[in-house]
């Protein structure tokens, strides 16, 4: 594990400020329905970061708009066509560019890289918080780029390519970096960082049942792509948006998946960790041979 100083994780996202969670706490006491409502348009309308992130891109590659449910979602791709390809995916709050340190270390080692600013986030239209809107703005790049060999992922942007692959999304290889392993846990994370009292609780988390799936059937993680797919979990230990806890669960639920623990960084910082960023390269580079190898001993079989 990475020691870093202990002040080095100070890089959560706040979703609302001590006095406004103080109002939250009234009202999901008198008002809970109401309260739950709110709450999931706040989750429904991220922070929307840009700064120059996407200039740094556009300089570095090529720029592409894909149109998703009528929204423009900005992409940018690097690296030869033909090349196997790796989809970057940014989490909850936010963009491409978080992820642009991985784009040199992928080029050396052969690899196209593709990132893309999720619905709602960065350069991108529309409005996109909840899991689904995150499994759907993966699988719609992935569907527009066929050479697409593996994926890495952060956060939400890591649930919902977990998610995607579980649902038959096509990768040869998945890092998933911050994943939360359990949305029953996770929620009641963000419930009680917002405030929210039991009954509003559970007012939310009926709500964005209805959006998709009951959380309980979620949470089952049955049916990963076990023997199609590697996994990598990557997760610091002292993460304060995403428990650590959820790298074990993650890891027991996948049956020969690998991990990677980290300290000192945080939820986001790990995204820029050399090590982190080295270890992962080198496990899709791994991947890809063994899937290489093992078509090569079908070829063989078969002939």
């Amino acid at each position: 594990m990475k020691n870093l100083p202990k002040n080095s994780t100070t890089d959560r996202i706040e979703l609302l400020t001590p006095a406004q969670r103080r109002w939250v706490s009234l009202s999901a006491r008198l008002f809970p329905g109401w309260t739950a409502r709110k709450a999931e348009a706040l989750l429904l309308r991220p922070p929307r970061k840009r700064g120059r992130a996407s200039e740094v891109l556009s300089v570095w590659g090529r720029r592409e708009t894909l149109t998703v449910g009528g929204d423009a979602m900005a992409l940018w791709h690097f690296g030869e066509a033909g090349r196997p390809r790796v989809v970057l995916v940014h989490g909850w709050g936010g963009y491409g560019a978080q992820l642009a340190a991985w784009v040199p270390a992928l080029l050396a080692q052969g690899f196209a890289v593709s990132v893309f600013d999720q619905l709602g986030h960065g350069d991108s239209e529309g409005q996109a918080g909840h899991l689904p809107d995150f499994i759907g703005g993966l699988r719609a790049v992935v569907d527009a780029l066929p050479d697409t060999a593996a994926v890495v992922a952060h956060s939400m942007g890591a649930a919902g390519a977990l998610h995607a692959v579980r649902e038959g999304l096509a990768v040869d290889a998945v890092v998933l970096i911050g994943s939360p392993g359990s949305f029953d846990i996770h929620l009641k994370t963000l419930s009680r960082r917002v405030g929210l009292g039991r009954r509003a609780h559970h007012s939310l988390r009926s709500r964005l049942e209805r959006r998709y799936v009951p959380i309980d059937e979620m949470d089952a993680l049955r049916g990963l792509p076990v023997t199609r797919t590697r996994a990598l979990f990557v997760h610091d230990a002292e993460d304060t948006e995403v428990d650590f806890s959820h790298l074990a669960r993650l890891h027991a639920a996948w049956p020969g998946s690998e991990t990677m623990a980290t300290r000192g960084y945080g939820h986001h910082r790990v995204l820029r960790a050399p090590e982190v960023i080295a270890q992962s390269v080198a496990f899709l580079v791994e991947a890809l041979k063994q899937k290489d190898r093992g078509q090569t001993k079908e070829d063989e079989e078969a002939a």
